[in-house]
């Protein structure tokens, strides 16, 4: 007779956990959805050529689950896109020189833009096709595994970036805590993750079809914790993350943003120009960021708009 699987409890560490859909229930003492996939036992080892964040999760995953274009697409999708945002995000924060680490990098394209920027980036992926892949494509350091494996020194990074990562991981207290250890004082985080407006039902989202739905729907073996604003500013406050500063998301159902133990600082076009100027490499990144604030401007000028519509 084999043992139950015990249920997943919530990050926070409160016990009840109340439904809200058939894949999740809901931690009302911080505001999570937690997901009721049994616990796995392998989320720390890394994935070969099946599983999730495997070579499969990249190719043939994305194309027939989530209806998303695999890695090789990606790869150029991605780079004027989501990583010229996550950029333009990040000088605003800190500016190069500086060291970064992105957890789950995928395909390499934003620590290639990090290190055209003026920054020593560093990644980690669990799968060896993808690490391979990323070291092939974008000539990245990628390391295989999770964070915790790497033997990282403590307070030796600047930046530590996690982009579609804090949802999928199994114990986010503890790995966060791991990677606050790895940041020099006035280090920063910065995020995106899906968001989970508390006042919204489950009932409300499928009668809306809002698209946070594609993060629930036959997906909660993927995201284990859905966060809202009041609950990733109650994890990275109780580990000494004072400053949360959210910003406009590439997506609407997305959050986007910066955590620190010290005030924010934002850094002028002016300063971010003089730093990228002094690379060539820089001055083509510049080109790239003038084409985001474009095609920001545009898209936000586009959601008031609708907004305002009687």
């Amino acid at each position: 007779m084999t043992n139950p699987t015990p249920e997943r409890s919530c990050w926070c560490g409160y016990q009840t956990l109340f439904p809200y859909s058939d894949d999740y229930r809901v931690c009302k003492a911080c505001g999570t959805l937690v997901s009721r996939a049994p616990v796995a036992n392998t989320a720390d080892q890394a994935s070969h050529e099946t599983g999730l964040y495997s070579h499969d999760y990249w190719h043939r995953r994305q194309r027939e689950h989530h209806g998303l274009p695999d890695i090789e697409a990606r790869a150029r999708l991605d780079l004027p896109e989501r990583c010229t945002y996550w950029l333009q995000h990040l000088l605003q924060a800190k500016l190069p020189p500086a060291r970064v680490l992105e957890l789950g990098c995928a395909h390499g394209g934003y620590l290639s833009l990090l290190g055209w920027a003026g920054f020593s980036s560093i990644g980690t992926e669990m799968s060896p096709q993808v690490v391979e892949f990323a070291r092939k494509t974008f000539c990245v350091d990628v390391r295989l595994g999770t964070v915790e494996a790497q033997g990282f020194k403590t307070e030796s990074f600047d930046v530590i970036v996690l982009n579609d990562v804090l949802e999928h991981l199994e114990e986010p207290l503890s790995t966060i805590q791991h990677c606050a250890s790895l940041l020099k004082p006035d280090g920063l985080f910065v995020v995106q993750t899906p968001e989970y407006k508390e006042h919204l039902t489950y009932t409300d989202l499928s009668a809306a079809q809002d698209l946070f739905l594609r993060h629930m729907v036959n997906n909660n073996e993927e995201h284990l914790y859905l966060f809202s604003r009041r609950s990733v500013g109650e994890l990275f406050r109780r580990l000494g993350f004072a400053s949360v500063a959210f910003g406009n998301p590439v997506y609407s159902y997305d959050m986007f943003f910066t955590a620190s133990r010290t005030p924010l600082r934002q850094n002028s076009p002016e300063a971010i120009w003089n730093s990228l100027s002094k690379r060539p490499e820089g001055r083509l990144i510049q080109a790239l960021l003038d084409k985001a604030y474009e095609s920001n401007d545009r898209w936000w000028a586009i959601q008031r708009f609708q907004k305002d519509r009687p």
